[in-house]
């Protein structure tokens, strides 16, 4: 190793380590706190994400062993943030209200979905979705008018929260955890979209930060005011937030997505912006049920061939 490459390493090194060290602090603190806030762990997020950027960058520059050692600190940081997400001890929970369900197809079970994420287990497939078969609109919430909503198990749903006349949701958080062949229209959204464990699902969301970890094959449509995160997902598709739905067309970061599972300096394999013409035509803003659903569906979810070539 040149004398220049060795001092570019042991200053980077030694920087880095100051820095993890910095970041672990601020996340213990976080966790003896007895409610955790959330805005102050996605702040913590992003200098990891930026750290993470900054190892991708001296990649090739750095010796193997001081490479790894800087490898395991950033996912250790990762590990707690993530830990400190999945636990949102401050989130209002909802209830969906106990009424007569239009639809002939019952829910698999009669609990609440709304219950916090508390599990962060590979997605394999859901053995007994907790719903299936459902156009879920924020009508279907109790709600104050402020609060984080949290989601889990669900099949072959529909999750519209979008505001209408006689709807509208304040929403500082969304989470959802387990989740096949779903669709979700989220209204603005003052903070955080924390999703675990998709597959074959489109998400349209306006946020502040949004981080997705375990899935796979999932359109995001997305209008952030910061760079969108992923971790541990493959085949995920980023698109723009569309017009048709906010009545705007609003510049987004979309595509400036950090994959911590992919922190080298080459495009990430594990997703990819979606082409213009493949974009969503039309969306189910209008309430539907049984085979209507399921076909409207079948048409949006159909099989994506998604590009493995990397992002553009």
């Amino acid at each position: 190793m040149s004398e220049s490459k060795w001092s570019f390493a042991e200053k980077f090194c030694r920087d880095f380590h100051v820095t993890t060290s910095e970041l672990q602090s601020r996340l213990d603190d976080l966790k003896l706190k007895p409610v955790a806030s959330l805005d102050a762990v996605q702040v913590i997020s992003a200098e990891i994400s930026s750290l993470a950027r900054s190892l991708g960058d001296a990649t090739g520059s750095l010796p193997s062993y001081d490479q790894r050692r800087c490898e395991l600190q950033l996912k250790s940081l990762e590990r707690t943030a993530d830990e400190l997400c999945g636990i949102p001890t401050s989130a209002v929970k909802f209830a969906f209200k106990r009424k007569i369900v239009k639809s002939k197809i019952a829910p698999a079970s009669a609990a609440s979905p709304t219950s916090l994420l508390q599990s962060t287990s590979p997605m394999i497939g859901l053995a007994k979705p907790l719903y299936s078969c459902r156009y879920l609109t924020s009508a279907n919430f109790d709600s104050e008018n402020t609060a984080e909503v949290s989601m889990h198990d669900l099949d072959k749903c529909i999750i519209n929260l979008l505001p209408n006349d006689n709807n509208q949701m304040d929403l500082s958080a969304f989470h959802v955890q387990r989740a096949t062949r779903c669709v979700f229209l989220l209204p603005f959204v003052n903070g955080s979209v924390l999703v675990h464990d998709l597959s074959d699902c489109v998400i349209v969301s306006r946020c502040h930060q949004f981080r997705m970890h375990n899935s796979t094959t999932v359109d995001v449509y997305l209008s952030i005011s910061s760079n969108p995160i992923i971790e541990r997902c493959t085949s995920i598709r980023f698109a723009a937030y569309p017009s048709v739905l906010c009545g705007v067309y609003e510049p987004s970061k979309y595509f400036s997505v950090q994959d911590f599972s992919h922190i080298r300096s080459t495009p990430s394999p594990n997703w990819t912006t979606l082409s213009e013409e493949d974009w969503e035509c039309f969306w189910p803003v209008h309430e539907l049920e049984g085979k209507q659903l399921l076909e409207h569906l079948e048409g949006m979810l159909r099989t994506r061939k998604v590009p493995r070539s990397g992002a553009s």
